[in-house]
């Protein structure tokens, strides 16, 4: 092996831990579990926290989930896993966070239907200011039989340095771009 290769190959590994590696660090390993919720049934209105009743006017939803947030609780992840089999009822449906009438999330989601289960997380949310925060699943689809959602929300993720995660996927690269050249040198 040549000292051009053996470089070559300690940055491809030096791009792993600073890409992926360190992507995948950040996004489920950073943090602290705040709230774990199992969603089972949909309706068009939910008797909240408080004793309210929370109506859906556009159609049904998951029961909500009141969290209450704070600044310092930044940055929150929310990741939903749906665990049967027909996960693709979920395709097209809406995960919002908000407060009042204030979004301050809000995603539509898609869910394949070639595996068995469906995860959908977000990047980190930044709450700007202390309240009581509402997490809603709203299918767009009308079910019959919802499937069941596992909700959990992590607190203070690190978000990962996008300059860390440019360089790493770029030595992650060289290796192909070598063997690109020596490709291009035989032909």
């Amino acid at each position: 092996m040549t000292q051009i290769q053996i470089k070559i190959i300690t940055l491809f590994v030096v791009g792993l831990l600073l890409g992926p590696s360190y992507h995948f660090y950040c996004s489920s390993f950073s943090g602290q579990l705040f709230s774990t919720n199992t969603l089972s049934k949909i309706s068009d209105r939910w008797v909240l926290d408080d004793g309210s009743i929370f109506r859906i006017s556009s159609g049904k939803s998951y029961q909500p989930i009141e969290l209450p947030l704070t600044p310092t609780e930044n940055d929150l992840l929310i990741k939903m896993t749906c665990t049967s089999k027909s996960c693709e009822q979920l395709n097209k449906a809406t995960l919002s966070l908000s407060s009042g009438s204030n979004v301050v999330f809000h995603e539509t989601l898609a869910f394949g239907s070639i595996v068995p289960f469906g995860t959908f997380t977000t990047e980190p949310i930044s709450i700007v200011y202390p309240e009581k925060y509402m997490i809603l699943v709203e299918p767009k689809l009308e079910t019959y039989s919802a499937p069941s959602i596992k909700l959990g929300v992590k607190k203070n993720i690190v978000s990962p340095s996008l300059i860390l995660l440019s360089i790493g996927y770029g030595f992650c690269l060289l290796p192909f771009l070598f063997l690109l050249k020596i490709f291009r040198t035989r032909h």
